[in-house]
């Protein structure tokens, strides 16, 4: 593994009595697993009591296991993971009643090498770069956000219309029991600068405006990787929502 390379992740429960996020690093070497860097998977399950925090469990671990003792180019090895820990899903599945038929979780899983990102992605879980003061998103939102977005830019939905609509946070894709019929794959390498930071969340941190994040990192971006996690989750403790959906950051600095 690169020494330079700080991470760490953080979660909360929120006003959920079950924590249905989970997330995983491995660091990575040439001589061991073929390319050097750290790999960082991040998921949020849905399937309710029973189910969520099962299948985001299966997802991030079957993914690291398979990418880990997988071999080939790095969008090969990144395709082939995805599938296979949708493979252990459906066998997670098959092994229990109906009520665990409609379990399933969002993905995040990036690559951070010498080049650069690499990542693939399904469902709303973000992946965020953080530089030179600001915030955007650099993965795609499978949700029904974006779409809702495109209609307000061609006038057919007004903004407050879009952010009350009640499928807004409806997923169009995700790893379950139905087909795969969208995911992001990232396989030309993302360039980082010194300074950035990058980071992976579960759609709990959206509680937080987008302004609230940016100033939170501003005023942290020099701090390791435990504090910027830390100081995020706690931002989302002090709003006391009472029905404040789990919340898990992952944090990856390059220096």
């Amino acid at each position: 593994m690169r020494p330079e390379i700080d991470f760490a992740g953080r979660q909360v429960h929120g006003s959920r009595e079950t924590q249905d996020d989970y997330y995983g690093f491995c660091p990575l070497s040439t001589e061991v697993d073929g390319l050097d860097g750290l790999l960082l998977v991040l998921a949020d399950g849905m399937g309710g009591y029973k189910g969520g925090g099962t299948a985001s469990r299966i997802v991030v671990e079957s993914f690291i296991e398979h990418f880990c003792f997988s071999r080939g180019t790095i969008r090969e090895r990144l395709l082939s993971s995805l599938h296979a820990c949708r493979r252990s899903l459906l066998e997670e599945i098959a092994r229990h009643d109906e009520s665990f038929g409609h379990m399933g979780s969002t993905l995040v899983a990036m690559i951070r090498g010498p080049e650069g990102l690499h990542w693939v992605s399904v469902g709303d879980s973000g992946l965020y770069l953080f530089r030179d003061g600001g915030v955007r998103r650099i993965n795609a939102d499978h949700s029904m956000a974006p779409l809702f977005a495109d209609q307000v830019a061609r006038g057919e939905m007004t903004a407050e219309e879009a952010a009350h609509h009640p499928d807004r946070h409806a997923l169009r894709s995700a790893i379950a029991a139905r087909p795969l019929i969208e995911f992001e794959l990232r396989d030309q390498p993302f360039a980082l600068q010194p300074g950035d930071i990058v980071y992976a969340a579960t759609d709990g941190l959206a509680s937080l405006s987008p302004e609230e994040v940016t100033e939170c990192l501003q005023t942290n971006a020099r701090e390791p990787a435990q504090h910027i996690a830390t100081a995020l989750l706690i931002a989302i403790n002090e709003l006391a929502r009472k029905r404040q959906d789990n919340t898990t950051v992952a944090v990856i600095r390059n220096e």
